[in-house]
């Protein structure tokens, strides 16, 4: 689909970091800046940029095996390709810094993406451009991704939705005896069926194996007294969802039933302080001080995070990113988790941010209820 990505805006941080040309090469950045999806640059290694200058038309640099998906899928008019590819990794990069020499950036201050481009990679530009400075490029996409167009905000909220509503059926679907694997199937089958393309990731655990965070579902059998749990997400139209739920297996135990609540209640509060205007710094001390006044320690890095072509986009509800400001049009994901007494309860939602405030959009049935497994 097309993304939330505006030129205009674009321009108005590049302006503001002092920034002239903004060159982008991860995949995720690379389909949002020019709506289409290379995979290869993930799958192979192989390089496609996005080159966006203050003053210029934007360029779209791709192997000419992607050229067809370019040129069907891509807004800018300015496509070319280059020669070459991972099997020499440096040719594709003297083809861009021929374009940006040819388009007067010589000795521009230029922004890449220095968290993706390898060393190598990058050393061999800043040769192939000696008179330019380098400059990071994270700030300004990290920035224009963390506020969704109204488009990715609908279109996020029904496949959350979607994927929250596949999970609730195959755990109605599933019966004590049955295997991890199986229900992980069936799961994945009514997603499919509810408009998802592909799975993105899927991990489950039952019984013993839910204090693996990210469990592979295998062939252990669901016993009574068990939970599963599971974090689960596809790919809808090149974006992501990410949904956890814990479901019990018969009649859960008052252990089990009082770290659901409490899990829950949390979730809750970090939902209530995600109010536009706060920053990330006072919703982590909430969440914080929610854990403590429980009688329950609070170690997480982050209890959320924001999601869309991404899984884990910033900015993450955590310490690292305090300085952050919440904002309307930011999409979040909420995930407590809470371990006690052998049980160990993991939750996550979708939160739209609103005018209004935050909006819980993925909550297909009450999570103040604990879904049974009977």
């Amino acid at each position: 689909m097309k993304t939330g990505f505006s030129l205009e805006k674009a321009r108005e941080l590049m302006n503001r970091h002092g920034i002239d040309v903004v060159v982008a090469t991860s995949h995720d950045n690379v389909y949002y800046t020019s709506h289409s999806d290379i995979i290869t640059i993930t799958m192979l290694k192989r390089l496609a940029a996005t080159i966006i200058p203050l003053d210029a038309e934007p360029t779209l640099l791709v192997h000419p095996n992607e050229h067809v998906t370019a040129q069907q899928t891509t807004w800018i008019k300015d496509l070319r390709t280059y020669q070459g590819g991972e099997w020499e990794p440096l040719k594709p990069l003297e083809q861009l810094a021929f374009n940006l020499r040819e388009q007067g950036h010589a000795k521009a201050r230029i922004a890449v993406e220095t968290h993706d481009i390898p060393g190598a990679l990058l050393d061999h530009l800043r040769m192939q451009l000696p008179d330019a400075s380098f400059t990071d490029a994270q700030p300004i996409l990290d920035k224009l991704r963390s506020i969704k167009s109204p488009e990715e905000t609908k279109h996020l909220s029904r496949i959350n939705l979607a994927t929250a509503k596949a999970i609730t059926a195959a755990f109605e679907m599933a019966r004590p005896g049955d295997t991890e694997k199986k229900i992980a199937r069936d799961m994945i089958t009514q997603t499919l069926q509810y408009g998802a393309d592909t799975v993105a990731f899927m991990t489950m655990g039952a019984g013993p194996n839910i204090h693996e965070t990210h469990h592979i579902p295998g062939p252990y059998r669901l016993k009574p007294g068990d939970l599963i749990h599971v974090d689960y997400g596809c790919l809808f139209d090149g974006y992501l969802s990410d949904i956890s739920r814990t479901a019990a297996v018969t009649k859960p135990t008052k252990h089990q039933e009082e770290a659901y609540a409490f899990t829950v209640a949390a979730q809750r509060a970090t939902e209530e302080a995600l109010q536009p205007g706060a920053t990330v710094a006072q919703v982590h001390q909430a969440v914080k001080a929610f854990y403590e006044a429980h009688g329950h320690p609070y170690t997480r890095a982050f209890i959320g995070h924001a999601i869309g072509i991404g899984c884990h986009e910033p900015p993450f509800l955590g310490p690292s990113h305090g300085e952050w400001v919440i904002e309307p049009g930011m999409f979040l994901q909420v995930e407590p988790s809470h371990a006690a007494h052998g049980t160990r309860i993991h939750t996550e939602d979708s939160i739209a941010i609103t005018g209004k405030g935050p909006r819980n959009v993925s909550e297909y049935r009450p999570i103040e209820e604990l879904q049974i497994i009977k």
